[in-house]
């Protein structure tokens, strides 16, 4: 069809004429460059990677050891139709002194060439993390076939090798339950949030800076992690958790945050899309839980009389009250609800200067991003401080405004509670 369509070409724009040769010389030498399978790649020949994990070598012989998490489809397939045909994953796992080295390495255990188009998350050990992360991305950021909107993680009191080794009841694919842990707690709760390896190496540029990745731990009995028991016994021995954001300084983890103070720090960097704030009731012992549907940070710079920087922040909250476990409050009564609404504002206020107190004076690193924040609205300011900034940041004054509105006490008018 296509060598017909060619010959009706040729003997309209007339082969004898050496214009009309020329053409046709270049249509053939087109049409050799357009074939569509010169990196032709079969399913059935390639091991699917979904996870990688980054660990110190334990030998101390080489710089890491590189466990990868690679889906078998025939068992996804045979669970999808219920008859249960084995693990859905295995790992390997090899040392090397570059993460390249360690895939290559690889090729001497296992028949099929890795693919890493479709890997859904980078576990780093905290170990590592303390090394240097930028070293372990730069192949990601490098290699068109990787992706790097792949999520970022931690572990915390466990190797990145025996987390990608623990099997889930939630989700098939172990993966698939960490990656989606995080963002389940992004969306209800904000203790932890979502960093992609976009994220990390975009903090080369103006503005000083710095990551914060969230962590993962395993909660009951290790060892019991990768085995078929693990899935059938209720509840399993060992469970994946998250616990909360590391933070890094110039790509190197150098603290932990709490819970809180990781909440306090979502507040600030304007990602906090649901959550829960727990108030003392405003007369009586007990509490009551306010919902925050709605979150928004905005951020203004200053300028002190000597010259320093300022950073204000105003938090807008709304939200609705959801449960009260204290009695005689009367929610019907628009002053209550302004009360309640000043009572959660200020726990959302300390929680977020408690942050700030932490990587100002105890972390020492600007993972807030208020240096970027300079250099966007106060450029000038941002010439002076840029060179000191690691000793600025610490002392940069900031206030903090909260306000939350109450929009909505429920469908019960009052508590429940004597």
């Amino acid at each position: 069809m296509i060598a017909n369509r060619i010959r009706a070409w040729v003997q309209r724009a007339g082969v004898g004429g050496g214009g009309g040769l020329a053409r046709l010389i270049c249509v053939i030498c087109m049409l050799l460059l357009l074939s569509g399978c010169w990196d032709l790649r079969y399913l059935d020949k390639l091991g699917v990677v979904y996870a990688v994990g980054i660990d110190p070598d334990p030998s101390g012989k080489q710089e890491l050891q590189l466990t990868v998490q690679v889906v078998l489809p025939q068992n996804v397939a045979s669970e999808s139709k219920g008859s249960g045909g084995g693990p859905t994953v295995t790992t390997f796992t090899e040392t090397g002194d570059t993460v390249f080295e360690a895939i290559r390495k690889m090729s001497t255990k296992t028949s099929r060439r890795l693919f890493f188009s479709h890997t859904q998350m980078l576990i780093i050990s905290e170990a590592m993390a303390r090394r240097g992360v930028y070293p372990l991305v730069d192949l990601i950021e490098r290699n068109p076939d990787i992706r790097t909107d792949m999520q970022i993680a931690l572990t915390r009191g466990t190797s990145a090798r025996k987390l990608l080794q623990t099997t889930t009841q939630m989700e098939s694919i172990p993966v698939n339950q960490l990656r989606e842990m995080i963002e389940v707690n992004e969306e209800a709760y904000a203790t932890n949030y979502a960093t992609y390896v976009k994220d990390i190496t975009r903090l080369a540029g103006k503005g000083g800076e710095q990551g914060v990745i969230p962590s993962l731990r395993i909660e009951g009995d290790k060892s019991a992690g990768n085995k078929a028991d693990n899935i059938t016994s209720i509840p399993a021995e060992a469970v994946p958790s998250l616990a909360s954001m590391g933070v890094l300084k110039d790509g190197k983890l150098v603290g932990f945050l709490t819970s809180k103070q990781s909440r306090g720090l979502a507040w600030l960097k304007d990602k906090v899309k649901n959550t829960v704030v727990k108030v003392a009731c405003p007369e009586s012992e007990g509490y009551l839980t306010v919902e925050v549907q709605n979150a928004k940070r905005l951020y203004k710079v200053k300028q002190s009389g000597d010259g320093k920087p300022i950073i204000e922040a105003e938090l807008l909250l709304t939200g609705g009250i959801q449960e009260i476990m204290c009695p005689g409050v009367k929610v019907m009564e628009e002053s209550v609800l302004e009360q309640i609404g000043e009572l959660a504002s200020q726990t959302v206020k300390s929680e977020a200067e408690e942050a700030i107190r932490v990587l100002q004076k105890d972390i020492r690193s600007d993972a807030l991003g208020w240096g970027k924040e300079i250099y966007m609205h106060k450029p000038s300011l941002w010439k002076r401080v840029e060179a000191e900034w690691d000793t600025e940041f610490s002392s940069v004054q900031s206030n903090i405004r909260c306000k939350t509105k109450i929009s909505s006490s429920g469908i019960r008018s009052e508590s429940i509670v004597e």
